[in-house]
């Protein structure tokens, strides 16, 4: 079985920098790898794919990289949704409704319209929760990222110009 390092050099660097050779930005594969893990822990499960569309669409974003980086965080899509429904809950001061996440998964594969009619208000919490966290982790992942792009930019000497920038 192969390991997760080199898994995510076969599945997530080797793409990254095949972008980077083709004449993507570093600033640019930033701001779409942040609003794609963005987006991506929407906690609306099926949404995430379209929405990451959607942005690359309006904002001239990387689609490889949006959908890639979607992808790549399916996982914790699945581990925020408790979070966000909490911080969700104490913003809009609902009570509290105890769940189990086998649960949900279980009522929502099986019989998704009475997953909806059920859990509707947690998923309306956990929207809250991650609307409120969203503008800051884009934020925060661009910064990151775009400083870790330009050095590996400036590392395989791919795009000069932009790295120094």
């Amino acid at each position: 079985m192969e390991n997760v390092r080199q898994w995510l050099i076969r599945k997530v660097w080797t793409p990254l920098l095949a972008e980077l050779r083709q004449g993507a930005t570093p600033d640019g594969l930033a701001a779409s790898a942040a609003v794609g893990a963005t987006l991506a822990v929407v906690p609306i499960f099926g949404l995430t794919t379209g929405l990451c569309f959607l942005a690359g669409r309006l904002f001239r974003l990387n689609h490889v990289v949006l959908q890639l980086v979607n992808c790549v965080m399916y996982p914790a899509q699945l581990l925020l949704m408790i979070p966000f429904v909490k911080l969700g809950g104490v913003l809009t001061q609902a009570e509290s409704l105890a769940v189990e996440p086998a649960v949900l998964v279980a009522k929502f594969t099986t019989a998704p319209a009475d997953f909806f009619a059920r859990f509707g208000k947690l998923l309306i919490q956990a929207s809250v929760g991650w609307l409120l966290v969203a503008p800051i982790a884009i934020w925060l992942l661009n910064r990151i990222l775009r400083g870790l792009l330009r050095k590996v930019s400036a590392r395989f000497n791919l795009t000069p110009t932009e790295a120094q920038g």
